[in-house]
């Protein structure tokens, strides 16, 4: 009699990732990781195209993909930040609420990446067609520019001014 449970049973995707990724995980379950890198970030934003976020996280702003299992999803890194990029209506962060509702890309909640010359930065993402809700501006110790992923979530470019200071 075959297993009723069957049926229920998710496909198995295999996964290869990075030798870095692998061996710092590797690092991490064998407790040898320095303290200071469990600090890393997780953001995970909502996208209408996997391939077309990809392109412009890897390309604009210096992120690697690390993991891309399905067509609803990837995980990118820069430096100590992880952006997961999911599909809405999909699995897992993806699903749909029980009063039918789906998550979306937009909204005002952004990430922000430091850039050593906004200026240029700004120049070189329009040059390659970003959009950009606002030019550069000032905010309290940076200058700042907010542009959006293909999808509309924003992201927050800044240039620390003089005197500025992380903790």
């Amino acid at each position: 009699m075959p297993d009723p449970l069957e049926a229920l049973r998710l496909p198995i995707v295999p996964v290869e990732p990075r030798p870095a990724f692998a061996e710092a995980l590797l690092r991490r379950i064998e407790g040898r990781e320095a303290p200071a890198a469990r600090g890393a970030a997780t953001i995970r934003y909502f996208v209408d195209d996997i391939d077309a976020a990809v392109d412009f996280y890897c390309r604009d702003l210096d992120f690697e993909e690390e993991l891309r299992p399905s067509p609803a999803f990837a995980m990118l890194y820069r430096g100590d930040l992880r952006l997961l990029l999911s599909v809405p209506g999909g699995a897992g962060g993806g699903h749909r609420l029980p009063d039918g509702t789906v998550p979306r890309p937009g909204g005002w909640n952004r990430i922000s990446l430091q850039v050593a010359d906004l200026a240029a930065a700004v120049d070189a993402l329009r040059r390659r067609g970003a959009t950009l809700r606002t030019g550069i501006v000032g905010g309290t110790g940076v200058r700042l520019a907010l542009l959006e992923d293909p999808s509309g979530n924003p992201i927050e470019l800044y240039e620390p001014l003089a005197g500025y200071h992380e903790r």
